[in-house]
């Protein structure tokens, strides 16, 4: 009959620690990548005008379209500037994708009525169910 000595009693208790830590670090790295970061389409250049009222709008990811309106009259989506053509096109392939998202528009306070009047006719016609006109709130 064989004893065991005390010293192989205790590394049997010993948890290796290596495989745990591989699969949490590729955990994380998985995490990392399969995850999207909230996109800011705020043009700096885009000067709001001011409102009295404070208004709120739900912004879950994915389901808000921002398009903002230069003082020239200038489109800018997604950090381009683009043409009302290919805002047209993009709204559309949105709105396929996902019936229900909005469009909110961010307006110069000195740019044309006549460009915020486009960009809500586009949403008309393409078939956008909310769209909202963002402003300045006072605090």
């Amino acid at each position: 009959m064989r004893i065991r000595s005390s010293s192989a009693d205790e590394s049997a208790d010993v948890i290796n620690m290596g495989p745990l830590l591989d699969v949490l670090f590729i955990l994380i790295i998985f995490f990392l990548i399969t995850t999207t970061f909230k996109q800011q389409e705020d043009d700096r250049q885009v000067d709001l005008p001011l409102d009295q009222r404070n208004q709120a709008m739900s912004n879950k990811a994915g389901d808000v379209i921002k398009i903002n309106i230069r003082k020239s009259g200038a489109y800018v989506m997604m950090d381009k500037q683009v043409t009302e053509e290919m805002m047209e096109k993009t709204m559309e392939e949105a709105v396929k994708k996902r019936p229900l998202v909005k469009v909110m528009i961010r307006s110069d306070k000195e740019s044309k009525h006549l460009y915020l009047a486009n960009v809500l006719s586009i949403c008309k016609h393409v078939g956008v169910i909310q769209t909202h006109i963002m402003v300045k709130t006072l605090e």
